[in-house]
Parts: C-alpha cells; structure tokens; sequence
C-alpha cells in the first residue's frame, strides 16, 4: 500500500487502455471453484456500463462541468476505445485508461481553462494524477444540491429513455460525491432504478418516492463519506495505519476467518484502496471483484453469512458484503486473548516480526470483540505497542505487559463513559439543542472554518446521535464512537495539505486512533484573531419570515459569527442572544409584524454590540 497520491502513481501494474474493458488480467488472489466468477461478470459489466463507469470517473474530477460537457467527454472515450479494440497495436492504445481520460479532459482547452485545469493538464501523465486528486472538493456545496425530479416527471422521463435517466443521476451523484468508490455508486444506481422502476408503477408515486427514492441518495452519502474517511486515513497516515483499521474491520465481521486467510484479502486490498481513491474506476472495479472472488469462494472458513450477497450481480455483491452483519463468533473464543498479555513468548515474537505481531494481536482482541468500536480497538493496539515497547526491555517482562488487560479495559471504560454521557446530553437537549451544543464548542475549538462548514459537521453529529443513542447498549457504543471518529474525519479534510490552526491540526496528523479524544480536550484556540466586526452579519429582514427553516439556519449562522467574533463568549452569554433572536422571529406571528420586528431587531443588534464590546 503506498502512502500518498503521488507515491500512489509511481506503481502501476496494468496497462493498454484497451485492457479498460476487454481482457482479464492474472489474479493474485488464489482461486477456488464457485458458483459466480466475479472477475469475468465485472469484465462484462465494463464491457456493458462503458457509458455509466466512465461518467463517474469524468464527473468526480471535473465536478463543476455540465452534464452536457461530461458527456462529451465520454463520447470521446467511447470512440477512442472502438478505435483502440479495432487496431491494438496503434501507440496510443497502450495508456493506461485514468491517463487516457485525464487526457480528453486537457484537450478539450475550454473546459480546462474553464473550470480551472490549466495548471494540472500542463503536468506529464503522472503528475497529472495527483494534481486532480487533489483539485477534488468534498465539500459540494458550490453544487446544487441534488433533488430528484418531480415523481410524475421523473416517471415520464424514464420511459421516454431510461438509459439517459439513470446516465443523469449517475452523473449527479458522482459530482456529488467525488471520493465515492464506482462500484458503491454504480450499485446505488441500480437500486435506484429499481426503485424507479416499482414506483413508476404505483397509484401514489410520491408517497413511493419518498419512501424508497429519496433514502438511496442519502444512503450513498453515507457510504461515500465512510469511503472518503478511508482514502484519508491512508493519505495523512500512511498504509500501516490503514491496514490495522482493516484488520480491526475484517476481524469483527469475519471473526471465522483465519489469519493466513486475512492476511491475503488485506495484501489485496492495498492495490483496492490506492486504485479507488485516486479515482481509478476500472481498477478499483477489477480489485474489488477480485477481493468479492476470494471471499466467495471460502464461505465455510470466512463467512456462511454472505452466501446471498454471493449470488448478486455486479456491483451489488461487494456492496452487499459490505453492510451485512458481522458474522457469529466461534464457541470457543475467550474474551481475553491470552496469548498476547500471559504468554511466555511475547517479546520473542515481537522482535522477530514486530509488524505482524502486532497485527496477529488486533486480529486476536477484535474478533473477541465485536461490539467495541474501531477507533477503541486501535487505541488499545497502540497502548498495547507501547506497552512492550517498555515491557520488553524490563528484567521481567511477563510480569509486566501482565497487566495489559487491565490497561485496555481502562481505555473501554473511558470511551463508553463518553459515549453514556453524550448521548444522555443528547436525550436532554434533543436533536436541535445538542446541535448547539456541538456547535458552540467545535466553532472555539475551529473558529477559522467557515459558517456553513461548522453548522455542517454539527447537523451530521447531531443526526448520527438521534440514530445510535436510541440503540441498545452494546450498538450504541460502537455505533456513536465510529460517527464522532467519521465527522472528525470529514473535518479534518482528505489530504494533510489541510491547515486550520496549530491544536486542530494536531489531532488530526499526530494520531489516527486519538484523534477524538485529541479534539475533545481541545478548548478555545488562542492563536485565533477576529475578523472586523461587519454589521450585516447581525442585521435582520422579514425574509426571516419565509419559513422556520430559514429561522433555524440564520439563528445557527448567529451563533458561528458570535463566536468568531469573540470566541471566549460563555453558553450563558449566547444563549439569551438566541433567546432575543427567537423572540424576534416571533412577530412573523403577529398582525403588526413589520413594527414588532423593528422594535425586538433593535432591541438585539443593541445587546449583540455590548456583549462584543465588553
């Protein structure tokens, strides 16, 4: 696995761009008989879905282009490919299809010059590989956000030419989701056209849309982010940190599996990873069917639970495995992972292969434990490293890293006291009340951020909170630590080009594991300066009158640049501030409004400029 994008492209071990959609390639992964082989179904699905696979990997790196100008751009390839498979030996035949397409992006010199390219298509192939990874926006809000058409016109428009349709939402959710793996993408499209297909056939289309169409989107976003988190660990922490997350993340879901086995899905994951982050499509499609054969072909010894999701097409399959359950633990595993904490061997074993050691170790304490969260069990991995580290050099060793269990089980205790009392704030306060709270400190802790930033990453806390407190205990520990672990990593942006000030970036570069403890015992950042104090940011209209969404939106916006002005402002001076706001807000009721807004507008830009000024 290779650490960053630019080291990413120095390796690449497939070639002629006819190879995009043409010919298998040698597997790494030993193959065994099955009743579905993933490799040739995924080389018919790019043979079949040229159209669709090259709109994802146009509309991820140029996401500002319109739907019209990106199919351009997969016209040309399409031709290019005929061209290509009619005459292989032409030169030109023998690029590597990202390259190929990155190519028709820089010749078309209106949409490069347009859309701000110039500087990447000036770059050799290579270079011009990390150059649009990087442009990538995974804040879409310069986007208009995607709203599925009206029913009856969506209805309509899919009969008139579904392949069109389907072609349109997937250019959306591309743009939409630039760090979105294709193959995820590319099967939420197809149950989006299931879904299209059974509602368009319903007496209450709209009542169908809301319940089986809308949740799809929303569900990619999800996926997507979770995707994006991942590319990021690799990207600012480097592949031994990725690959002990995964080993946490296949333990627990596959605690069947034997270490030989695991070891060989993770080995092939590194080329998953590097492939699909930095937007290699066709790759990222062939690696991942690649992975999805080797699973397939062991359910007894790796999962009896994937039998199903084993029998669907392309690319449901990988995304099915993926959010299936966790398999059932073996009878005879222990809690304790004894080996490890009472073994005679430990430091032996840790010198002789320190790297695998300590994954054999996560391996071992994971798939024992299944409900504790990923980011806890990558805590105790580096507590229990460090552990031998000094325990090793001891004159009795055993008698030291003796008590480790005792250590990890202090690390579980702290975290899921966190998470009992975050979530009793939470059944206090409600979904709007615990975004505030989780607003007020994060806007202290980043006051750098833009508004729409800060508000952002507190409406995903407070969402993820309204779904995992409600859970049972076991759940809702690991269901609310992995969602503070995913926001702060969508905080902390992909890449570690990132600076938002001196505390923050620390705990988002010094350690992937305690990067939400970093955060949390961050306080007020001192190194921030205000901006000038701008009237208009606390001076209301009657728009406000328009609806209760747009009073929620203004009254978090208030709050952000209350505190940008003054970041050391207390919950008991904000709080009346928003009081007075809402009393504003109030005389939309009234029959007088325009005189009331007046009065109670004044009455709290007044009070809004003494509380600045004291």
């Amino acid at each position: 696995m290779k650490v960053s994008v630019g080291v990413m492209v120095s390796i690449r071990t497939f070639g002629p761009v006819f190879l995009f959609f043409y010919l298998a390639e040698s597997l790494t992964l030993p193959r065994a008989p099955q009743t579905k082989d993933y490799l040739n179904a995924t080389q018919k699905f790019l043979e079949n879905n040229i159209r669709d696979v090259t709109t994802v990997a146009f509309a991820q790196f140029v996401q500002e282009a319109t739907y019209e100008e990106i199919t351009g751009l997969v016209k040309q390839m399409i031709l290019y490919r005929d061209k290509c498979v009619a005459d292989m030996q032409q030169p030109e035949c023998s690029e590597l299809a990202i390259y190929v397409m990155q190519d028709k992006i820089c010749r078309v010199k209106e949409l490069s010059d347009k859309y701000g390219l110039s500087e990447c298509c000036t770059k050799n192939s290579t270079n011009r590989l990390p150059c649009f990874f990087q442009r990538k926006s995974a804040d879409a809000s310069f986007l208009t956000p995607f709203q599925g058409p009206d029913p009856e016109k969506a209805c309509q428009e899919y009969a008139e030419d579904p392949e069109a349709f389907l072609n349109h939402f997937i250019y959306e959710i591309a743009r939409q989701n630039p760090f979105g793996f294709a193959p995820t993408l590319l099967s939420g499209a197809a149950i989006y056209k299931e879904a299209i297909t059974r509602c368009c056939q319903e007496e209450n289309k709209h009542e169908c849309f809301h319940l089986k169409v809308t949740p799809i989107t929303n569900g990619l976003k999800e996926r997507s982010a979770s995707q994006k988190n991942t590319c990021g660990v690799l990207m600012k922490y480097g592949p031994k940190v990725l690959k002990h997350l995964k080993v946490v993340e296949f333990s627990q879901k596959f605690p069947k599996i034997d270490f030989k086995d695991l070891g060989i899905l993770l080995e092939n994951m590194d080329h998953l990873f590097d492939e699909c982050c930095e937007g290699d499509v066709v790759q990222c499609f062939r690696n991942e069917a690649k992975i999805l054969n080797y699973i397939c072909s062991k359910p007894d010894s790796i999962s009896s639970k994937i039998i199903d999701c084993c029998q669907l097409t392309i690319p449901q399959g990988g995304e099915c495995i993926i959010n299936s359950g966790n398999d059932d633990k073996p009878e005879d595993l222990s809690p304790r992972a004894e080996r490890f904490t009472e073994g005679d061997d430990v430091c032996q074993s840790l010198h002789e292969d320190k790297e695998n050691f300590q994954a054999k170790f996560l391996y071992e304490y994971s798939r024992r434990h299944p409900e504790l969260p990923f980011s806890v069990l990558l805590r105790i991995g580096v507590m229990y490293e460090n552990l031998l580290e000094m325990c090793c050099k001891t004159e009795n060793p055993k008698e030291c890293y003796g008590q480790a269990e005792e250590e990890f089980q202090k690390i579980i205790a702290k975290s899921w006291t966190l998470v009992k009392t975050e979530c009793g704030y939470f059944q206090n306060l409600g979904e709007e009340g615990f975004l505030n709270q989780c607003l007020l400190p994060l806007t202290k802790k980043a006051p750098q951020l833009p508004p729409q930033e800060l508000i952002s990453h507190s409406k995903k806390l407070a969402s993820f909170f309204a779904k995992c407190c409600p859970l049972g205990e076991e759940d809702q520990f690991a269901c609310v630590d992995n969602a503070v672990s995913l926001t702060i990593g969508e905080l902390c942006g992909i890449n570690r080009n990132r600076t938002i000030n001196p505390g923050v970036d620390n705990c988002c570069k010094s350690s992937y594991a305690f990067s939400s403890m970093c955060f949390k015992d961050l306080t007020t950042d001192e190194t921030y300066t205000s901006p000038t104090f701008l009237p208009e940011l606390f001076t209301f209209n009657l728009t406000l009158c328009q609806g209760k969404e747009e009073q929620q939106k203004k009254r978090r916006e208030l709050m952000v640049h209350l505190l940008q002005q003054k970041p050391h402002l207390g919950v008991d001076q904000v709080m009346p501030l928003l009081s007075d706001f809402s009393k504003m807000t109030d005389c939309c009721e009234v029959e007088e409004k325009e005189t009331c807004f007046k009065e109670e507008h004044s009455k709290l830009y007044n009070k809004i400029e003494t509380v600045l000024k004291t």
